[in-house]
């Protein structure tokens, strides 16, 4: 089955409705949303209590990468570590593209936009979190190699293993909302289906 493109996906859910304008035609084209709605939900916590975990959780991700990366220590003096974890900013800011979204999304949301909320959050946290941990083994295996491991080099070291374990945890826990898809009644959220 061929993927549809986003164009194809948007005038499949928007059909275009004419309305009487003060123009030269006398009328202008509006496109009404006529898809399915989608809200998420959590059996354990309110939503807005996830929503702000997950904030939290990527603040502190941000800052731990942030603080490890800083520090001159020759787990930082490895190239290959050093490129895997420059390489590791792209999957980053599609995983906060997703998690400011879903940060910002009202009650409910076009089954659209839910969907690239969920690839931007998934793609985001799993290949960032691979990607540092590659630099972190690259860093180890380096270190090990010559033998210039400190008690600093450990710190850095559990610094981006508790970045890369928030990441995973930040899918986990979007991972377990669960969706409802409502109809479209005129425009806004109807039945559920």
């Amino acid at each position: 089955m061929k993927r549809k493109s986003y164009r194809e996906r948007y005038f499949e859910d928007n059909q275009p409705e004419r309305q009487v304008a003060n123009n030269r035609k006398g009328y202008r084209i509006v496109y009404r949303y006529v898809g399915l709605w989608v809200a998420w939900h959590s059996e354990k916590w309110p939503l807005q209590t996830v929503k702000r975990g997950l904030a939290l959780a990527e603040v502190a991700s941000v800052c731990l990468y942030l603080i490890c990366a800083r520090v001159d220590t020759p787990l930082n003096h490895c190239q290959l570590a050093n490129g895997f974890g420059v390489l590791s900013v792209v999957p980053w800011i599609l995983e906060l593209s997703g998690i400011v979204r879903f940060l910002l999304s009202k009650a409910y949301v076009r089954e659209m936009d839910s969907q690239e909320i969920d690839q931007s959050i998934r793609y985001g946290t799993v290949f960032r979190a691979g990607l540092l941990g590659l630099s972190l083994l690259c860093s180890v295996v380096t270190i090990l190699a010559g033998g210039t491991a400190t008690l600093l080099d450990g710190g850095m070291a559990l610094g981006i293993l508790a970045s890369i374990a928030l990441s995973v945890a930040v899918w986990q826990v979007y991972r377990s909302l669960l969706l409802d898809t409502y109809h479209n009644v005129d425009g806004a959220p109807g039945s559920r289906c």
